[in-house]
């Protein structure tokens, strides 16, 4: 359905799919501002959007490489993402 796969130059897989309801383009520029005190990249970070998966009661989440891990594909719930 996202066709969550691997891809040349990355690591962690990841889809370049959008879903329809996506808050966030695809190649979209966001930055984090909200997160768990355990979170692995802190307020502030800077990324960019490769694709986003949804799930009706869950929300909307997006496959995010951020500047500071570039080449790393990482999955980050819609609440945390704002607008660069």
């Amino acid at each position: 359905m996202y066709d969550i796969k691997e891809h040349e130059g990355y690591m962690g897989v990841f889809t370049r799919n959008q879903c329809e309801n996506a808050k966030f383009q695809n190649g979209s520029r966001v930055v984090k501002v909200w997160g768990e005190p355990n979170d692995a990249h802190p307020l502030g970070t800077k990324g960019a959007i490769l694709g986003s998966v949804g799930h009706p009661e869950v929300g909307n989440a997006y496959f995010v490489e951020w500047d500071v891990k570039p080449g790393v594909a990482v999955l980050v719930m819609e609440k945390k993402l704002g607008a660069e």
